[in-house]
């Protein structure tokens, strides 16, 4: 009676550490027959959680026939915590010697997965791959663990397969493959990772030359946007812990789970900074601001201590920093910002693209294709949209300042450069004007001024203003420098070394053009010009001081003078 009553309670004990509530016996065997090169394990396979991780394979063999084994369907999901452990049962048999079958674990990321069987000489075969272990140790190098069956013709072999996964729900499918088969489907693999790579490199490199160029803070912030999003998939797809830091498996987990984090407070960061919330929200900003920083912490934090709860939080601040980035957006093409509109179509791809696998580590939505490569692909057409976006901007943005950069040394009216446009040219001829290149100014004043403001108003002057600058523009030739100076002086540089016959000359013209020039814009009146006409350099002045004598001299012309072209020499 006693011995019953133990023998129940150990049962029960079992069934209760094991966290499953029925058995089954061994699964009928797979042939692996020459006809097929894939064979999926859901539902030809036994599952098996092992709370605290207490069993063995040993354990496992000896006690298979009581432990509460139960069929593993397609999309199967376990949640393992802390030392838990997936087991997976299968049998399989392959007729021929000549074919290499082995065991694929169709989901990158697994933290520890170890394959145990029996050889024919009853020892145990033992393989162990995953992101805990280095990929020198892995019995395949590869994006996922991938494991050899015994090549031992026609003999059935009991194999058991343990998966440690820790936080996210584990769903990943099981498949015999051939090793051609395995072979061809990686090299497709890789070169669609290689093609997201490659755009994700060209995208980091031009970006960064316009951020250094033009010294634009939306493609400095969008360079750290690219380049944590292409970290993070390196880790999520497995590529990294192949390729990058195959020796170093501490950084698997930080690149799969920290790096996404980082990409969506860089995304945050990206957005705030080209659609400048602070112009019309403070506390928008702000938000923006807090959303992005705590997102970053929490998940650096998760990084040293992870703890299931720290990765739901960062899980929970990625979405809200996701709806934040769409607000702001939202609000920017609202006030008419017409590349938001490009910024939120690739940011709506990256959302829909990583819906998948937030909703897999969620326990939503099994892996996959979609949980695995889902996020890459809206990455990969977020990239040349954002930029497309961003290149648009900057283009407006150049114009504007070219055209700001134009205004502060062109007039308004006359569209001639304005005095300090002259002053800037002066200077640099008086500089020249050192090695013996002499060269002339001629500063021109409207003397009529007062006659035609009074007689035709300010519109009739201005027209006058506008005539005189045409006037004078023909004058000189084109490698020449024509301002407005005052509100009725004009200046016109003559920068190549001229003499001074050649100087009065072109003064001369000046004064006659102005003399032909009544017409239907003048109210049938002629402009007047006086010229005070400098020969330089004159020695002691500098650019201002040179306009500034010329400017004095034109006052000493008295308004009704015979002779309107005053000269000094250098």
């Amino acid at each position: 009676m006693l011995a019953a009553l133990a023998l129940f309670c150990w049962t029960c004990a079992l069934l209760l550490g094991t966290g499953v509530a029925r058995g089954e016996p061994l699964p009928p065997g797979v042939n692996l027959s020459t006809a097929t090169s894939a064979v999926p394990l859901a539902g030809a396979s036994q599952f098996l959680i092992d709370r605290g991780g207490r069993l063995g394979a040993e354990d496992l063999e000896r006690q298979q026939a009581a432990l509460p084994f139960a069929v593993r369907p397609a999309g199967h999901q376990a949640v393992l915590v802390g030392e838990d452990a997936l087991w997976i049962r299968f049998v399989a048999r392959s007729p021929v010697q000549s074919v290499h079958w082995q065991l694929e674990l169709a989901m990158p990321g697994v933290d520890d997965v170890a394959l145990y069987y029996r050889d024919a000489a009853g020892l145990w075969v033992v393989q162990r791959a995953g992101d805990r272990v280095p990929q020198a140790e892995w019995p395949q190098r590869g994006r996922k663990p991938v494991f050899s069956l015994s090549r031992e013709a026609g003999r059935e072999v009991v194999y058991f397969l343990r998966i440690r996964h820790e936080r996210v729900p584990f769903s990943g499918a099981l498949f015999l493959k051939t090793q051609t088969d395995l072979v061809e489907q990686e090299q497709q693999t890789l070169l669609l990772l290689g093609a997201y790579f490659g755009l994700a490199a060209l995208a980091i490199v031009v970006a960064t030359a316009n951020a250094l160029v033009y010294r634009d803070r939306g493609f400095g912030t969008y360079v750290l946007h690219v380049a944590t999003m292409a970290l993070g998939q390196a880790g999520i797809t497995g590529a990294g812990g192949m390729l990058l830091w195959p020796e170093w498996p501490p950084l698997n987990n930080p690149m799969t789970f920290f790096m996404p984090m980082l990409a969506g407070a860089t995304g945050a960061w990206f957005v705030r900074t080209i659609a400048t919330p602070r112009q019309y929200s403070t506390l928008l900003d702000r938000l923006a601001v807090g959303v992005t920083f705590a997102l970053m912490a929490v998940a650096a934090f998760d990084v040293f201590v992870p703890t299931l709860t720290g990765f739901d939080l960062s899980m929970y601040l990625l979405i809200l920093s996701v709806a934040l980035v769409m607000l702001l957006l939202a609000l920017a093409m609202a006030r008419g910002d017409r590349h938001s509109r490009w910024v939120a179509a690739g940011f709506s791809l990256v959302v829909i693209g990583g819906a998948f696998p937030v909703a897999r580590n969620f326990g939503l939505f099994p892996s996959g294709f979609l949980s695995e490569y889902g996020l890459m692909l809206g990455s990969a057409l977020e990239m040349p949209l954002l930029f497309y976006g961003l290149n648009r901007r900057l283009t407006e943005l150049t114009e504007s300042r070219a055209r700001a950069r134009a205004l502060s040394v062109t007039d308004p009216l006359t569209g001639l450069g304005s005095r300090r446009k002259l002053l800037r040219q002066l200077q640099i001829s008086l500089e020249r004007a050192r090695s013996g290149r002499p060269f002339a100014l001629m500063v021109v004043e409207l003397a009529n001024h007062a006659t035609l403001a009074r007689e035709q108003g300010r519109e009739g002057l201005d027209r006058a203003l506008v005539l005189a600058a045409a006037l004078l523009k023909a004058v000189v030739r084109d490698i020449d420098t024509v301002a407005r100076v005052g509100d009725c002086q004009f200046a016109l540089l003559m920068e190549s070394p001229c003499t001074p016959e050649e100087a009065n000359a072109m003064a001369t013209h000046a004064v006659a053009q102005g003399l032909r020039s009544a017409s239907a814009a003048t109210g049938g009146a002629t402009l007047r010009f006086h010229v005070a006409l400098g020969l330089l350099p004159v020695s002691g002045l500098d650019a201002a001081g040179t306009l500034h004598q010329l400017l004095q001299e034109l006052r000493l012309i008295a308004p009704d003078a015979s002779k309107t072209i005053r000269t000094i020499r250098g």
